[in-house]
């Protein structure tokens, strides 16, 4: 089979793979659709800790949705035909986290398409658990946002937003997920910002009511000003910014709320009697998704059809044409990018 695979170094290459055969408890999917993530294109560059982690020959991609083919001895939780999507997350079941009902953050967590040969390829074979029946009549390029989508779903759900004014920091695929959701979910006002024209034209057409050009203005006076002088209930911060985290606290409401799935790269330098403690917020660190909670979430968003990411998906490649995603995604001028095997 056709596969995309890690070089020794940096970049990937076609390779001609051998068909997985699903072994205990796993499943073989034929995959329909696998979306490019960040992580795939630092995996691409070689960059730490992917250059220790992943050896050369490793099948990427870790954001899939196919159709089962053939189930291995003691799988019993999908069926062969039935349409899926992915959970990357592998937990070990065993672990205090997992016990505890945490299998998001599992001790021994590895993930599909770093620990295990992944979803790049025709077919990919993974753990029963890791997947998820979704419906037939969604389109794959689609249903291949699953697994990204979550990160946004359980950012969003983290708080109360249904009413409230939300200012989303980093406008990548997350953050437009984010967006979406939130718009979904009954948000009164949503300020998206952002620093590309792309990906504010995108953000407007997903929810957002008011843009924010983080390189034209004061980003906190900006949105002070679209609020009445009141900041925002909730502040979601999904690019990892050290600028973004002390804007959102910033511009944060008394008794508000600050969620964070981004991570950020530096030390992030914060007041915190004045921001914080005397502001009585909440601070809340998310990752992953909780399963199978926001699976369940997303299982009744992408059955609603006002529920619309159509907008997020901005260039599908051939699984071949692999290089030119790369090139689109360090281009940055791209939302969400799929692969098409």
């Amino acid at each position: 089979m056709r596969a995309i695979a890690k070089k020794e170094g940096i970049g990937f290459e076609v390779v001609d793979a051998k068909k997985p055969e699903p072994k205990k408890g796993e499943v073989l999917v034929k995959v329909n659709a696998a979306s490019v993530c960040g992580t795939d294109i630092h995996i691409y560059n070689n960059d730490a800790p992917w250059d220790t982690r992943i050896a050369k020959g490793r099948i990427i991609g870790h954001e899939f949705t196919g159709v089962v083919e053939a189930i291995g001895e003691g799988a019993d939780r999908v069926k062969v035909g039935d349409t899926v999507a992915n959970e990357s997350h592998i937990s070990c079941g065993k672990c205090p986290q997992c016990k505890a009902g945490r299998v998001h953050t599992c001790l021994n967590i590895k993930a599909v398409g770093i620990d295990i040969n992944g979803s790049y390829a025709e077919y990919v074979s993974v753990p029963q658990h890791v997947l998820f029946k979704v419906s037939e009549k969604i389109p794959p390029h689609i249903a291949t946002l699953h697994e990204s989508c979550g990160n946004s779903v359980y950012t969003v759900s983290a708080g109360p937003v249904k009413g409230k004014a939300i200012a989303v920091f980093g406008l990548g695929p997350t953050g437009l997920f984010a967006i979406a959701v939130a718009k979904h979910w009954g948000a009164k006002k949503i300020i998206a910002v952002g620093g590309t024209k792309i990906h504010l034209d995108l953000a407007k057409k997903v929810g957002a009511d008011v843009l924010v050009d983080r390189h034209k203005g004061n980003v906190i006076e900006q949105i002070k000003e679209a609020t009445a002088g009141e900041g925002v209930d909730v502040v979601l911060e999904m690019a990892g910014a050290q600028a973004s985290i002390e804007q959102g606290l910033k511009v944060l409401k008394p008794g508000g709320q600050m969620t964070l799935l981004g991570l950020p790269a530096q030390k992030v330098n914060v007041d915190w009697s004045k921001d914080i403690v005397l502001k009585d917020i909440t601070i809340r660190g998310i990752y992953g998704r909780e399963i199978p909670k926001t699976w369940n979430q997303m299982k009744e968003l992408f059955a609603d059809k006002k529920f619309n990411l159509e907008p997020i998906v901005t260039h599908k490649f051939k699984l071949e044409d692999f290089e030119k995603a790369v090139q689109v995604m360090k281009e940055g001028n791209c939302g969400k990018v799929v692969l098409l095997p």
